[in-house]
């Protein structure tokens, strides 16, 4: 419902949704997983809060204020790979930045996140190159493993 009001120009609340997405998001993981529910239901619910609001401290406060202490070290380090991995957009788009994730993300120290743009250079194509034929590599060895552990 939050996407239909905001699309049709009304009002609503964007936090909320990103608490259900997050937790629900850990809940399926823990089943697929087989193994601690309410942990990954926790940990998802502050990693999606830290990626979308680029927050990372808020986010783990607000795990240990929600969660106890003992959660402490677990969502310092889901929601510091969420913060990493999601770069600088955010659900604020008006958020000002203060530092760069990246080296090919191109910002000015505050600016808004809207403004943010992203540049490869061949370097980058490269790396990426290199990594999905070594990606390559290890799925044949592994197929090769595979096939001669099966003929015995």
């Amino acid at each position: 419902f939050t996407s239909m009001t905001l699309a049709s120009g009304g009002s609503g609340g964007i936090i909320t949704p990103v608490f259900y997405v997050g937790a629900t998001s850990g809940v399926v993981f823990g089943h697929i997983t087989g193994d601690h529910i309410a942990l990954f239901a926790a940990l998802g619910f502050v990693s999606v809060l830290a990626g979308t609001t680029n927050s990372p401290i808020a986010s783990i406060i607000m795990a240990v204020e929600l969660f106890g202490v003992h959660m402490a070290n677990y969502a310092a380090l889901s929601v510091v790979i969420a913060f990493l991995i999601t770069g600088h957009r955010s659900v604020f788009g008006s958020q000002k930045l203060a530092l760069n994730k990246a080296d090919n993300i191109t910002i000015k120290e505050g600016s808004d996140v809207e403004d943010t743009s992203i540049s490869i250079d061949m370097r980058d194509i490269d790396k990426v190159k290199r990594l999905k034929n070594r990606l390559r590599y290890k799925q044949l060895r592994w197929q090769v493993k595979n096939a001669k552990q099966d003929e015995h």
